[in-house]
């Protein structure tokens, strides 16, 4: 009886994990595919799924991260959208986005810009209710250079 019981512990323990493994990686895979379609190359170890909020951190050419750190919002912003269509009850739904863009500035040498907003800002970038110029003035307010 008792190893029944720790097998049904098991089971549904695997399946909670499961239920969550899948919801994060829809998250992921859409802030993939939104990056893919600006010819933005990442990968799943440039992100960090934090309670409250999604960390992202990127690779720019010397005179486009203002770019880079626009499409990483926008990614993150519909991903939130699409868990929200998706309705899971376990939706990974971060309250804020913070994206690094790492920048080169010589041989073997970066600065990094981070910024941070809200998810529901993200989203209004994501969606076209904010255009990138104004997102760009509001997020460089708290812009920190590494």
């Amino acid at each position: 009886m008792r190893v029944y019981r720790v097998s049904i512990f098991a089971l549904c323990s695997f399946l909670f994990t499961v239920n969550g493994l899948s919801a994060n990686y829809a998250f992921k895979k859409k802030v993939k595919s939104v990056c893919k379609t600006y010819r933005i190359t990442v990968d799943s170890e440039q992100f960090e799924l934090g309670e409250d909020t999604f960390f992202m951190t990127l690779e720019s050419g010397r005179n486009n991260f203002e770019m880079f750190m626009v499409i990483g919002f926008a990614s993150a912003g519909q991903a939130v959208a699409h868990q929200k269509q998706m309705g899971l009850s376990n939706a990974y739904m971060p309250a804020n986005v913070q994206v690094s863009v790492r920048v080169p500035t010589a041989k073997d040498s970066f600065n990094t810009f981070v910024a941070s907003c809200s998810s529901k800002m993200a989203n209004e970038l994501a969606e076209g209710r904010m255009d990138s110029a104004e997102f760009m003035q509001k997020i460089t307010k708290n812009l920190k250079i590494m």
